[in-house]
């Protein structure tokens, strides 16, 4: 019996420390999350380009969307459920 637990623990290890530790969008000491810059660079580079009023009113909506997390985030800002209100 302590040499199947043995086993199992040493493949567990194994099994472990084979896997990346992943960090939302960053894996393999790689940043995987896409920028405007290069998508815009990856477009160029394909010839596959937004005409400029699109990639205008994209730039405008992300703006927007952005004022908006921050104006909710002021108005209803996270709670940390660990620490309780004060009275």
């Amino acid at each position: 019996m302590r040499r199947l637990a043995a086993a199992l623990l040493v493949v567990s290890t194994a099994v472990a420390g084979a896997q990346t530790p992943r960090n939302g969008p960053e894996w393999g000491g790689k940043n995987h999350q896409p920028t405007q810059a290069g998508v815009a660079k990856r477009e160029s580079r394909a010839g596959v380009q937004a005409p400029v009023a699109e990639r205008q009113e994209n730039g405008q909506a992300v703006d927007r969307l952005g004022q908006q997390l921050l104006h909710d985030e002021t108005v209803d800002p996270p709670r940390n459920p660990a620490r309780p209100l004060p009275p």
